[in-house]
């Protein structure tokens, strides 16, 4: 079984430096150092799915695994069956 990265284009929710996930594909990001740094509403908790951006690439899709106020890890999503081969 193959697997990908599941891209979206939608905005991001949270910027994340791309040269820091590791190879479990987690990576902490920041509320505050993303656009939604503003939104009173915006509050990720483990479990809830958001999208992470770098300004470079295409947005992805992340889980968030934990969260300690301003510090948000998430794991980059992985689609089980896609195909890697374009």
């Amino acid at each position: 079984m193959s697997r990908s990265i599941v891209t979206v284009s939608d905005p991001y929710d949270l910027w994340y430096d791309a040269t820091t996930v590791d190879g479990h594909l987690a990576v902490t990001c920041w509320i505050s150092h993303g656009p939604r740094a503003d939104d009173p509403r915006f509050n990720p908790q483990p479990g809830d799915v958001v999208v992470v951006g770098d300004d470079e690439e295409e947005p992805l899709a992340a889980r968030v695994v934990s969260r300690d106020g301003d510090r948000v890890t998430v794991q980059v999503a992985i689609a089980a069956g896609a195909s890697a081969v374009a």
